[in-house]
């Protein structure tokens, strides 16, 4: 049989990727990806993805009892929904993650925003669950979590393990909201990375609510952080790159191409890859050759706080109870999407503008919150800031009363 031809791919190709993906002001969105654990409201145990009574399977059902949707299957296994109103996949401890479709304004995300958490209570009710509206489990031993049955966590399990001694505490009991955001060209997309990644420290202690691990206090405001800093360095955190000046696409697809890869996809499933770098690969031609989407996929086994794919990534927050949810995207919306709030970001994260004092930065806001000082610099006074510019920059009333809400929860103003 003849080999399949296969376009070989380049770094240049690969960041061509993100360039062709540049849209124009008036074409920018936002999405939004919601992390939800449960447990059996009776007992308090994690769910299991099938069981006699609450389970991870039947809240999928009912899901789309509900709501409607595409069931998405691996092998006759119901794993997530595709629908009209967003997606639902599995997290690999269980946790239920909604994506938003994109929308074009954060009164339209809020509708969608609503949708999904009324849907939740209401199954939760019907099913016999109870969500945790916290970004740690705080009770479960690890040992006591369950795995959910998809072939990508069979291969993260084992080679992640290998490389953190918290990765599968990150896997299985974490949960976050993830922000998404359109950028028009390559200036932009590096300002806007930048920024992100700059108020990392910032956005950290206005949205930590993780304080309990294994049924007692942590010591740490964002338990979350603290263990990402331990789940695999290679691919989490961020690099060093960020911090230069001439930081870019091409750098980042540099630094990208030598993060060992996870898996790759042959046929209808995925294979490990062996740890190879992705750069290793493109060396490699016909039916061993790496496609586009081997490379969104190894994109998406990159953790850094933020990262990118055709638009940009913002991972820092902590989930927050339903109310307080939209103050996140509110918050990089009024942030990333106007350029005076842009030039103020970097302004106010130039105190966290090099590696070791980035890191300083997380580390002090993951343990205290808005209590922290970075280098005599107080982060709520840095939040104040942030918030006040990102208050300035939105007309959406929901965006402004989430983060008024926000600002109330750590005793802080918005700015008029």
């Amino acid at each position: 049989m003849p080999r399949i031809a296969r376009e070989k791919l380049t770094c240049p190709k690969l960041a061509g990727y993100f360039r062709e993906n540049f849209r124009a002001r008036n074409q920018w969105l936002i999405g939004i990806e919601v992390e939800t654990m449960g447990v059996d409201a009776a007992t308090g145990l994690p769910l299991a993805y099938e069981a006699p009574g609450p389970s991870v399977r039947r809240v999928l059902e009912r899901y789309a009892e509900l709501r409607s949707g595409a069931p998405v299957l691996e092998g006759e296994r119901l794993i997530g929904l595709d629908a009209p109103w967003g997606n639902i996949s599995l997290e690999p401890g269980g946790q239920v993650e909604w994506s938003s479709r994109p929308a074009q304004s954060l009164d339209e995300l809020q509708e969608a925003v609503t949708g999904h958490l009324t849907a939740m209570a209401s199954l939760a009710a019907d099913t016999g669950v109870r969500w945790l509206e916290v970004a740690v489990h705080p009770d479960a031993a690890l040992a006591d979590m369950p795995w959910m049955p998809k072939a990508r966590y069979e291969i993260m399990r084992r080679i992640m393990g290998e490389r953190g001694r918290l990765a599968h505490r990150m896997m299985t009991q974490t949960a976050s909201i993830q922000c998404a955001f359109d950028y028009a060209s390559d200036e932009d997309w590096s300002r806007k990375f930048r920024a992100a990644a700059l108020l990392g420290p910032v956005a950290v202690a206005l949205f930590a609510n993780s304080s309990r691990v294994d049924g007692k206090d942590s010591g740490w405001a964002s338990y979350r952080q603290a263990i990402w800093r331990e789940t695999d360095p290679e691919r989490c955190d961020l690099p060093k790159i960020v911090f230069d000046p001439a930081f870019g696409i091409d750098a980042w697809v540099e630094w990208a191409c030598d993060v060992p890869t996870l898996f790759l996809r042959r046929g209808s499933g995925l294979v490990p890859s062996g740890g190879a770098t992705f750069r290793s690969l493109l060396a490699q031609q016909g039916c061993d050759g790496v496609t586009m989407e081997d490379w969104e996929l190894h994109l998406s086994s990159i953790f850094t706080e933020v990262r990118s794919y055709g638009y940009l990534e913002v991972r820092s927050a902590d989930l927050l109870p339903g109310p307080l949810v939209l103050a996140v995207p509110a918050f990089w919306t009024g942030i990333l999407y106007d350029d005076d709030a842009l030039d103020e970001a970097l302004a106010i994260g130039q105190v966290f503008d090099a590696p070791d004092a980035w890191r300083r930065g997380m580390d002090a806001a993951s343990r205290e919150g808005l209590r922290a000082q970075i280098d005599g610099t107080a982060i709520a006074t840095l939040a104040q800031r942030a918030l006040s510019r990102a208050r300035r920059s939105l007309t959406s009333p929901a965006g402004a009363d989430a983060l008024a809400r926000i600002a109330r929860r750590g005793g802080l103003e918005t700015g008029p």
